[in-house]
């Protein structure tokens, strides 16, 4: 049931942001065109490996724009963990895709964003651990592995972010992020440290932040 109250919540801020929409409705409606398309990379995570050096992580998206409104966004990454313990050590490998759709509400400043966004993503990856170390007092000590096991997961995400032109052609953007895994990702034998692109394994709900670098593709509109 925790799931759908999840679920249910997502709907209801979506209910809720609507009105914002309509509030932007223009008297002539605009025909529809291609405004821009930029290709970014996730800088934040370079500077993860700060706090969790075990994680090695990459991510970089695709948008396309619409009217400087609408942008429809794809997302790619890969997540890799190397967790050296005195008793185990644990791997994980994976990659991980989110779809979705960005709404900018200013219309005074079309080149720049403050809106938010609504994610699908869903990740395919895979985790063993080795070395493990039983101890039995004077008997000794028994080492033994598991074996490497798949898993997938699927979750929604909801986002606030700003982006700007720094310079001609280049952006940065930052987003705070709510992340709601819908399934996967469980197991009651052995339990997942890290679902990549989700975060904490043990969570159903995960807050985040990303902080990206983008280069808008130069072409002609017609």
């Amino acid at each position: 049931m925790a799931i759908y109250k999840y679920i249910f919540s997502l709907v209801t801020f979506f209910i809720l942001v609507t009105p914002l929409f309509s509030q932007d409705t223009e008297p002539e409606k605009e025909p529809w065109k291609i405004t821009g398309i930029k290709a970014g990379m996730d800088i934040g995570r370079f500077s993860s490996y700060l706090f969790k050096p075990e994680q090695t992580s990459y991510a970089g998206s695709i948008d396309i724009g619409f009217n400087n409104k609408y942008y429809a966004v794809f997302e790619y990454g890969y997540s890799e963990i190397n967790l050296e313990k005195d008793t185990y050590n644990y791997y994980s490998n994976g990659t991980f895709w989110k779809v979705g759709l960005d709404y900018n509400m200013l219309k005074k400043y079309p080149t720049d964003f403050l809106g938010v966004g609504f994610r699908f993503a869903q990740t395919s990856f895979e985790h063993f651990a080795d070395d493990i170390t039983i101890s039995y007092g004077h008997w000794g000590n028994y080492t033994t592995s598991t074996p490497v096991v798949s898993h997938n997961a699927i979750w929604l995400e909801a986002s606030l972010g700003v982006k700007g032109e720094l310079f001609k052609n280049v952006y940065f953007g930052w987003s705070a992020l709510i992340k709601v895994r819908v399934n996967g990702g469980k197991d009651s034998v052995f339990q997942p440290y890290d679902i990549p692109g989700f975060g904490n394994a043990a969570n159903t709900i995960n807050l985040g932040a990303n902080y990206f670098i983008y280069y808008q593709i130069p072409f002609n509109r017609k």
